[in-house]
């Protein structure tokens, strides 16, 4: 069920894939494996999003988030395979506001807040 709750989780779950992702480009290791980052149903928001009913699936907002919360996923794979790499570099320009990974973070945040906000 969507609930105030359950977004707020998510929230708080993809703000700290961002200490994830630094932390993995300062050692060059991760407990993550980039095969299993790249699925959007592995975590827990994105297990979340795909037990909801079918009446909440229908919701323009559902649709909006499922697709960002992808592309969060297959940035964050992206920006964790640079980093397990070596690409040190790379991962961290990708990493930024206004590239591919902030710039998604960024849509998938205000899309969470703006259902949160028409539950209220």
């Amino acid at each position: 069920m969507v609930s105030k709750e359950s977004i707020d989780d998510a929230l708080a779950a993809h703000v700290q894939w961002k200490k994830r992702l630094q932390e993995a480009l300062i050692t060059g290791k991760s407990e993550y494996e980039v095969n299993i980052v790249k699925k959007d149903d592995q975590c827990q928001f994105g297990q979340w999003l795909q037990n909801l009913s079918e009446q909440e699936k229908n919701l323009a907002e559902y649709e909006k988030i499922k697709e960002l919360h992808a592309k969060f996923h297959n940035a964050a794979a992206e920006i964790l395979d640079l980093a397990l790499k070596g690409k040190t570099e790379e991962a961290q320009k990708k990493l930024e506001f206004g590239e591919g990974y902030g710039q998604i973070s960024g849509r998938l945040v205000l899309a969470l807040q703006a259902w949160r906000n028409k539950l209220a």
